[in-house]
């Protein structure tokens, strides 16, 4: 087995364990957390927060598109 698909087993075990609308919440709670960030006049945190949504949702995008069939 490659180190690619080794790598590629894991984060699925790992998605496996996470509710597909958990990845969905995250990145509604990250988009939140940001904002009140920004608010707070803390606008580096702000934007290091802010770009967890992205990521949040191509992990639950990238775990049904490679599982189409699993829930």
């Amino acid at each position: 087995m490659s180190k690619a698909q080794d790598t590629q087993e894991q984060v699925l075990r790992v998605t496996d364990n996470v509710p597909e609308e958990t990845w969905y919440w995250a990145a509604l709670a990250s988009i939140g957390i940001s904002a009140v960030l920004k608010i707070q006049g803390k606008d580096h945190w702000a934007l290091f927060v802010g770009q967890w949504p992205p990521t949040f949702l191509l992990f639950g995008l990238y775990h049904r598109l490679i599982q189409p069939g699993h829930k």
